[in-house]
């Protein structure tokens, strides 16, 4: 299971190198959020109670890093791509912040519209 989320986050890291137009910086912040937020999908999809200390304090990574409208923008898109590759469900998402005790100014939701 866990190889199958390694293979699934390096497929979706390579498709935001390649596929997309967005300038190196959104791609680190992209990637580090990534790496950083692969911890939570247990939670986000539903297979775990409860998520993780190294989720929440992935959680406040973001939001620390999330510092300007545009990494707010970067990391929204980055966020929202991944939220629909990997089925999160909506509800925890939503969730997710109040669970952790963290403030974020991203939101990790499908619907979301980033450019708002």
């Amino acid at each position: 299971m866990e190889k199958k989320i390694v293979v699934a986050v390096i497929a979706f890291w390579l498709t935001l190198s390649f596929g997309s137009g967005s300038t190196s910086v959104a791609n680190d912040i992209c990637t580090e959020a990534m790496t950083r937020l692969r911890n939570c999908l247990p939670f986000l999809t539903t297979t775990a109670p409860s998520p993780s200390l190294s989720c929440c304090e992935a959680v406040g990574w973001v939001s620390q890093h999330a510092t300007t409208t545009q990494d707010r923008r970067d990391l929204c898109k980055c966020l929202k791509s991944a939220s629909l590759a990997y089925k999160v469900d909506p509800t925890r998402a939503k969730e997710l912040p109040d669970v952790c005790k963290v403030s974020v100014p991203v939101p990790i939701l499908p619907q979301i519209d980033c450019d708002k």
